[in-house]
């Protein structure tokens, strides 16, 4: 699978909210094979990624959100000292996520000032 740097923040917080129907049906679906497979693969991409085949930001393989999900990606790429193309198990990045970036300051710093981020702060990590 692949996945955005920041997306391993997003499937960890995720409550069955998104952007439209579609979107929502998907992440549910990534959600649940990683949690129900946590050994999976996870390649780290640049750019576009599998959760955003169903994102409606995705303008033909292009992100319109693109400077904000990037600045995003860079800090989580830093937080947990990965790069693109880094292939690791889910259960390692879920792992990594939670003691370097929700249990620190860098979560706020990350995901501040995305549209979700007042529900991620009342949302357990799933």
């Amino acid at each position: 699978m692949n996945l955005r740097p920041h997306h391993a923040l997003c499937i960890q917080k995720f409550t069955g909210h998104g952007y439209d129907d579609r979107f929502t049906e998907h992440m549910t679906q990534v959600c649940r094979t990683l949690r129900d497979f946590p050994e999976t693969e996870v390649t780290v991409a640049s750019g576009c990624d599998d959760l955003c085949s169903a994102c409606p930001n995705n303008r033909e393989g292009s992100c319109s959100t693109l400077q904000k999900v990037e600045t995003m990606d860079a800090a989580t790429l830093r937080a947990l000292s990965l790069r693109p193309g880094d292939t690791v198990p889910w259960q390692t990045m879920a792992s990594a996520a939670r003691a370097k970036i929700f249990s620190t300051d860098e979560f706020t710093h990350i995901c501040g000032s995305c549209e979700w981020y007042g529900l991620c702060l009342k949302t357990p990590i799933i």
